[in-house]
């Protein structure tokens, strides 16, 4: 088999470098190399995923994107891999269609990622990188904006998977009552973690700190914009630390200019890299390079994930973290057929 690796995990420096020396190769532990072939390349467009993706069997990648143009040049493709958790690059429902399953890799940084979403709004709301900025500058003693403690207040998370559940003792560890949004879960769900379950906007309305742990879809596109961010409190701290496009940066830059929400963070861009980004103006925004889910723990588990996925489907062994498992309901009728 053939197994394409596209791109490495952004943004630079490749945070698998330090692993890649030490092991000398980021999954060939897990092939053997007399009967497979691994290839690396550095997928930055959908022509190029098309060059090196020719004839693989598995396609392993980061934020290439996958189109049904890549799988058609990968002709016969067993598996398609996302090292990480979300997989928006990833045309699934193309993928679907045509009876490849499409794996990723959950929970290998959740408790990260939380814990940088608390960090962030902490941030935000203390004024911390602002006032020390000033400090440096030998302009901030003594001139600190006015901070507004999240502590005491309420926490709302928009996503209860299993980032927005780690987060759930975190946020009540500085005493915030919990509430949370999310559709795609049964009511049980919200019970067993005893935190309120509210709609969109009473959760808008309500919450002195907003934190995004949501997927990114066509329904999620730009969930927060201009009027979302209107019905919010002027005191509340917004963060995302979930993707980029889910927020309208202009939107965003506008809300905290205006005093329409006090502050923000995040640690994910519309476009990344973010060069031409507005929010990297904004002042009174906290930015991290998309590297919540990025500590040495993380990516140990990311590759171990990853690579025990690949070996699966190389020795013909059931999936565990496929995505789309209705895909199972075409093989199941290509059988038959």
């Amino acid at each position: 088999m053939k197994v394409v690796v596209t791109d490495r995990p952004f943004p630079e420096p490749n945070p698998y470098e330090g692993l890649l020396q030490e092991t000398g190769d980021l999954y060939g532990k897990f092939i053997d190399s007399s009967k497979n072939e691994i290839v690396y390349a550095e997928c930055t467009s959908e022509e190029q995923t098309i060059q090196s993706c020719s004839d693989a069997d598995v396609i392993i990648t980061f934020v290439a994107p996958i189109t049904d143009r890549v799988m058609d040049a990968a002709g016969d493709l067993k598996l398609i891999i996302r090292q990480g958790a979300g997989y928006d690059n990833i045309d699934v429902k193309e993928a679907t269609k045509r009876s490849i399953p499409v794996s990723n890799a959950p929970d290998y940084g959740s408790a990260d990622v939380a814990s940088h979403g608390i960090a962030m709004a902490l941030a935000a709301a203390h004024d911390i990188p602002s006032a020390d900025r000033r400090l440096r500058k030998s302009t901030g003693w003594g001139s600190s904006r006015v901070i507004h403690p999240i502590q005491g207040g309420v926490y709302g998370i928009v996503g209860l998977g299993r980032i927005g559940r780690r987060a759930v003792p975190m946020a009540r560890g500085l005493g915030m009552d919990v509430i949370a949004f999310d559709p795609l879960l049964d009511d049980d769900i919200f019970e067993q973690l005893d935190v309120e379950q509210v709609s969109f906007d009473e959760l808008l309305e309500r919450s002195d700190c907003i934190t995004l742990h949501a997927p990114l879809n066509e329904e999620t596109h730009h969930l927060f914009s201009t009027d979302e961010f209107n019905r919010m409190n002027e005191s509340a701290v917004f963060v995302n630390v979930a993707r980029g496009p889910l927020v309208d940066e202009k939107a965003l830059v506008e809300a905290v200019e205006s005093n329409q929400i006090r502050a923000a963070a995040i640690d994910v861009f519309e476009k990344e890299p973010p060069t031409d980004s507005p929010v990297l103006e904004c002042d009174d925004i906290v930015h991290s390079p998309h590297h919540a889910g990025s500590s040495p723990e993380a990516k140990e588990r990311k590759i171990k994930i990853v690579g025990e996925e690949m070996e699966r489907v190389l020795k013909d062994k059931p999936l565990q973290n496929v995505v789309n498992p209705e895909v199972y309901q075409y093989l199941d009728q290509e059988v038959r057929s």
